[in-house]
């Protein structure tokens, strides 16, 4: 993972506390790619972070504040890779490469679970990466109906709640028993709710 702590940026308090927040986070999430994320301690992350224990529960007081801003750092990584308007392209190759990092699912899928109590602090963090995934992915099918792919009747907001869908549920069956194509059933599905095959997914898609 590249080490981003130190890259020049704005100065003053507000830079260092920004790269403090950074490299804690970085820190959680080698340690959750590594170990999972039950191993995660603070004092870990303290060490690889190069702060003191006080200094990372100043900035991430709980381990779900740790846990989370792993998440997110995880986020930025996938989707700054994602050009916009090829998120039903590459879903089900995201799905497949996704388990290869198998103990973030594993984290996403744990505290997607609590989230569901407004009171936790990954409650609105699932919303907004609901609403995040859902603006790529619509905008997306919408690139494939302006290009005559798509049916332009299609509703692409429900289309696009659809694919998520089935993506978590074929994740979460997945890791209960690994014993299928991830990337092929995905596809399968994104033909059926679209109405296309993926080849002619693939050739609207790119450039």
């Amino acid at each position: 993972m590249t080490n981003t702590v130190g890259v020049r940026g704005p100065r003053g308090a507000y830079a260092k506390t920004k790269q403090r927040r950074r490299a804690i986070a970085e820190a959680a999430l080698e340690i959750v790619l590594e170990k999972g994320h039950r191993s995660l301690i603070t004092a870990d992350v303290a060490q690889r972070a190069g702060l003191s224990e006080p200094g990372v529960l100043y900035h991430y007081p709980t381990k779900d504040d740790l846990l989370l801003a792993a998440l997110r750092l995880s986020d930025e990584f996938e989707w700054s890779t994602m050009p916009l308007g090829e998120s039903v392209r590459r879903a089900p190759a995201r799905a497949a490469e996704s388990l290869a990092r198998i103990n973030v699912v594993r984290l996403h899928t744990a505290m997607f679970g609590e989230s569901s109590d407004p009171a936790h602090p990954a409650h609105e963090y699932f919303k907004e990466r609901w609403r995040a995934g859902d603006e790529r992915m619509v905008e997306s099918i919408r690139r494939l109906q302006a290009a005559g792919t798509v049916d332009s009747a299609l509703d692409p907001y429900r289309a696009s709640r659809w694919i998520h869908t089935a993506w978590e549920g074929l994740q979460l069956q997945w890791l209960a028993e690994q014993n299928f194509d991830i990337e092929a059933e995905l596809g399968s599905l994104i033909e059926r709710i679209l109405g296309v095959t993926m080849e002619e997914i693939d050739r609207a898609s790119k450039p």
